[in-house]
């Protein structure tokens, strides 16, 4: 019975059958020295994931200690220590659904080069919850800092009984003659190349010869190798290599494999470390040029968010009514007096709230990833003896829960619909649109916007006595004067995440830099980031009628200033990074819209 829950909760994922130890893993080898697996749980936990007793004895059994663990859970959301597996444990913290700060790639590429590299028994394994996207995320991260293209994994310990005799089918199949239309259905069987991959629609191939940094016009796809050099390396053959290891095959023939990392801003991440692989990254990023690292950062301004969505039907209006209503007047409200949404011009509430990673650690991930980088350049590989530094050492930098104990990403501004024309509507072809102009909310600007979510119950808000400021109506940001925009830092992350009132909608990672046009010249340079709905993360629910999203900027003054989230956190249990659910509204809608399979997806992820 266990088992069966344990693959219920598994889904589409692979697992890993051991006959000779009589156990059954959420666990898959991506090469013979690779391998990611759900997290190893004790007790109730333990009957639904993989147990870890279970773990340890397949680790030590099959590897002996030979073997060395790298856990990306935050505490809040998990955790154990090291000695659980004898010590052999990096931790590299992030929260679950997101893109990591970027310099964490690196840092685990290079230590799970260290340790490979250091005799060819050795094997690294992999976790966060479910084993699927952080993990896959960072095993992609070391794969893609190989000179060659990783294979699959070959060895007989690598493999399930029925990977092996598949194996063996294959070997025999191989000494009958070819047919192409036959190999193209087994092909497509194996991994899904259709337009269902939004990373490989948003960023265009780059030239494998090409050493200048992309342009804003050549964003569009992922770097897909021409047919020449089979070794050489690509995002595409990593993607696909993790997706054929981590993602169980269909049954049916007609079904596709659905991708290993999934998430859209986990692949946008892995796109951008692969332009850094290659030196063809922005000028100027992690720069170890002195005179580069005393100039101020460069800024961009957000000057809006355009949100076009497909009209709703009344149905769906009253549904999200409805979620905001629930959110209101269950424990699961955001405030203790908040009061959502009822009027009729629900779709007019639309806004999204910015946020980055926590300053303090972006930092101290910059800092020690120029402290480990080779002194040839080589971003997948530590420099010698470079682990200590002002002393402290790399292995304590998540040795307790400093950073990931409360709140790793913090908002600090908002835009929103405000003034004459910020929602239009448009037909063609007999089909309606909205489109939703956000632009940067003063002060009263957001009051007004907020005010107008709020029923009129003549309550005032407890603005102190807040569970969370996440994605809240009344969470902690920094007031703004004037419209013209909000300044970023152009070299660092930036998470959107959509609302109408306060139902989730989905959100996006990006990093500016990347998608600006280079170099920069005198006059005005902006750019257009342009997202449909398959590559937003989690666009579930009503965030289902996304047509696209358009990101407006443009570079400006280096001088000029980036906003910071408040010092202030509202409460004791935002300060910890505790807070209620958020994820009850986006439930329902997809409970109403019938989609079993996203409502966790949708749930977790407005909670984030």
């Amino acid at each position: 019975m266990a088992d069966f829950v344990r693959r219920l909760v598994s889904g589409r994922k692979a697992r890993f059958k051991d006959g000779e130890l009589d156990v059954e893993l959420d666990l898959a080898y991506i090469t013979d020295r690779v391998i990611v697996m759900g997290y190893p749980a004790i007790g109730f936990e333990g009957m639904y994931r993989n147990r870890r007793e279970d773990a340890k004895k397949f680790l030590q059994h099959h590897h002996g200690n030979n073997y060395w663990v790298f856990n990306f859970c935050p505490t809040k959301e998990n955790s154990y220590p090291a000695n659980v597996f004898d010590g052999r444990v990096s931790r590299y913290p992030f929260p679950d659904h997101h893109a990591p700060p970027l310099a964490i790639l690196p840092l685990i590429a290079r230590e799970m080069r260290v340790w490979l590299d250091a005799s060819p028994e050795n094997v690294a394994v992999l976790h966060c919850k479910a084993g699927k996207g952080r993990s896959g995320t960072m095993a992609c991260s070391y794969l893609l800092s190989l000179e060659d293209a990783p294979s699959p994994p070959t060895l007989i310990r690598s493999k399930t009984k029925k990977e092996q005799a598949t194996a063996r089918a294959e070997e025999l199949m191989n000494t009958m003659p070819s047919d192409n239309n036959i190999e193209d259905g087994l092909r497509a069987e194996r991994i899904d190349e259709t337009a269902a991959d939004p990373i490989k629609e948003e960023l265009k191939a780059l030239p494998n010869d090409s050493t200048s940094p992309p342009s804003d016009s050549s964003e569009k796809g992922v770097n897909i190798p021409a047919d020449g050099n089979s070794t050489k390396n690509s995002l595409a053959h990593v993607l696909d290599l993790h997706t054929q290891g981590r993602m169980r095959r269909p049954s049916s023939p007609g079904k596709k494999v659905k991708q290993g990392v999934s998430i859209p801003s986990q692949r946008r991440w892995l796109y951008y470390w692969s332009l850094l692989l290659a030196h063809q990254g922005p000028p100027g990023f992690w720069s170890l040029n002195p005179e580069n690292r005393q100039k101020p950062s460069p800024k961009v301004r957000l000057t809006s968010i355009a949100v076009r969505m497909q009209e709703l039907s009344n149905v769906k209006t009253g549904i999200v009514r409805v979620a905001n209503a629930v959110i209101d007047r269950t424990s699961f409200a955001k405030a203790t007096h908040l009061r959502a949404a009822t009027t009729k011009n629900t779709e007019s509430h639309l806004w999204v709230s910015l946020a980055r990673y926590d300053d303090d650690l972006v930092e101290e991930l910059e800092k020690w990833e120029k402290q480990t980088r080779s002194e040839d350049g080589d971003l997948g590989r530590r420099k010698f003896e470079s682990e200590h530094m002002d002393g402290n050492a790399l292995s304590d930098l998540f040795a307790d829960d400093k950073w990931d104990r409360g709140k790793m990403v913090r908002s600090f501004a908002r835009l929103g619909t405000h003034g004459e024309g910020s929602v239009t509507q448009q037909t063609t072809n007999d089909e309606k649109a909205v489109t939703h102009m956000l632009r940067q909310l003063t002060g009263d600007n957001w009051e007004l916007l907020r005010n107008d979510i709020e029923t009129n119950t003549g309550k005032t808000p407890v603005k102190d006595g807040l569970a969370s400021e996440e994605a809240s109506l009344y969470d902690a940001t920094t007031k703004l004067q004037g419209d013209s925009g909000v300044v970023l830092d152009a070299h660092r992350e930036l998470r959107a995440k959509l609302y109408m009132g306060q139902v989730f909608m989905g959100w996006f990672w990006l990093i500016p830099t990347f998608h600006m046009p280079h170099p920069r010249q005198e006059g005005p340079q902006t750019a257009t980031i342009k997202l449909t709905r398959r590559e937003l993360d989690f666009a579930l629910g009503v965030g289902s009628h996304i047509v696209d999203v358009e990101v407006n900027l443009e570079w400006c003054s280096e001088t000029a200033d980036v906003i910071s989230p408040p010092e202030r956190q509202t409460s004791v249990d935002s300060r910890e990074g505790k807070g209620e659910p958020a994820g009850i509204a986006a439930t329902i809608e997809a409970v109403a819209g019938g989609k079993v399979s996203e409502i966790v997806e949708a749930k977790q992820a407005a909670e984030d």
